[in-house]
């Protein structure tokens, strides 16, 4: 494998033709796809890591994808020269519905991600990637994944923003080459959308696509939940169901739900700062039951919730907790409402 022409490709260095024929290279040949897939992990790693004020950080970033690069054309050599002469090449107090207590502490402080904490989540973050052949083009498809307890930050090449919570998943182009922006996410994600009426953005999710055309909006769509969550903090949105094919518009300063089961969508008005307070590592929630908030915790500590007593699960708290925040801290507020818990392994067991 030519590792230099790989590494221009992924800096958006090659032509048009160069792009293309390095394309069709890796269509044809499964191994190198799946070796140009390693590379774009040490890559994209690199190039996040390289941050304004974190030189320390960034050289670190840029000596590991060198020393991939380095090590592949090692092992490359050395297999070539093994096989020369054969020629061959062989991831609170409770409460109830009506009175619902606060339950963690405001701070006069917000949390900064900081380029060092930025770099730690790129590492934990796994890129895979593949391609698809059409009549005009070719284009090649990126899969990002979030782990338990990590947040990502990308910009798309339309110059979109995309910031993605915990235990998401994105596949997106490399580049949009249609006559509209398509993406799908299974998790959640914060999008700042590049004004385009010709080309549409679009997030598809398991169950509703949201469409918009330039625009900021959150959509919360994990896979567990009974509904998909949609804020638009700027701008227009609509919502297409699957199922129906109905479309639902939303205006700025609303949140709508789209009942999986029901198949139904409603909207109400709603503080959009506290929809996208997780991208400064704050997760504030209103009147939420302790099962939600127990899901959330789960993405971000990568712990399993087991309730003992069925009826907590509908106990409603308001607060706020912090990515810096352990989990023993946050277990010690609630059991402070006169719940207890026991803490085995990855397991909370909640009575």
């Amino acid at each position: 494998m030519d590792y230099e022409q790989l590494s221009k490709f992924f800096s958006g260095e090659l032509s048009s033709d160069e792009k293309a024929s390095l394309l069709a290279s890796l269509e044809a040949n499964e191994e190198l796809r799946e070796e140009a897939a390693r590379l774009k992990n040490s890559w994209a790693t690199a190039q996040l890591m390289d941050a304004p004020g974190n030189k320390d950080i960034a050289q670190k970033g840029w000596e590991l994808f060198n020393n991939r690069i380095q090590t592949e054309k090692a092992a490359s050599a050395e297999t070539d020269n093994q096989y020369s002469s054969l020629r061959g090449t062989k991831q609170s107090r409770m409460t109830d519905a009506d009175n619902p207590k606060k339950l963690f502490q405001w701070h006069p402080w917000r949390i900064a991600v900081a380029a060092a904490s930025v770099a730690i989540l790129v590492v934990a973050s796994y890129f895979t990637g593949y391609l698809v052949y059409n009549k005009s083009s070719v284009t090649a498809y990126q899969t990002l994944i979030v782990p338990a307890g990590q947040s990502t930050h990308l910009t798309l090449s339309d110059g979109s923003e995309i910031w993605l919570n915990a235990c998401s998943k994105l596949v997106y182009p490399e580049n949009f080459t249609s006559n509209k922006r398509e993406i799908q996410l299974e998790g959640e994600g914060l999008f700042k959308v590049n004004s385009n009426k010709k080309k549409p953005f679009i997030v598809k999710t398991a169950q509703l696509d949201v469409i918009a055309t330039g625009t900021q909006f959150n959509v919360s769509a994990y896979p567990d939940d009974n509904e998909i969550a949609t804020t638009l903090i700027e701008g227009a949105v609509k919502l297409q169901s699957d199922i129906s094919n109905r479309i639902f518009e939303l205006k700025a300063g609303q949140i709508a739900f789209y009942d999986k089961q029901a198949q139904r969508i409603t909207a109400k008005k709603i503080d959009t700062d506290s929809q996208i307070s997780w991208i400064h590592g704050e997760y504030r929630f209103s009147a939420m039951a302790l099962e939600e908030i127990a899901k959330r915790l789960e993405r971000y500590y990568d712990i399993v919730f087991i309730f003992e007593d069925e009826a907590l699960k509908q106990r409603q708290f308001t607060g706020t907790f912090y990515h810096n925040q352990s989990i023993e801290s946050i277990m010690r507020v609630i059991a402070s409402y006169n719940i207890q818990y026991r803490i085995s392994d990855q397991m909370i067991y909640i009575k």
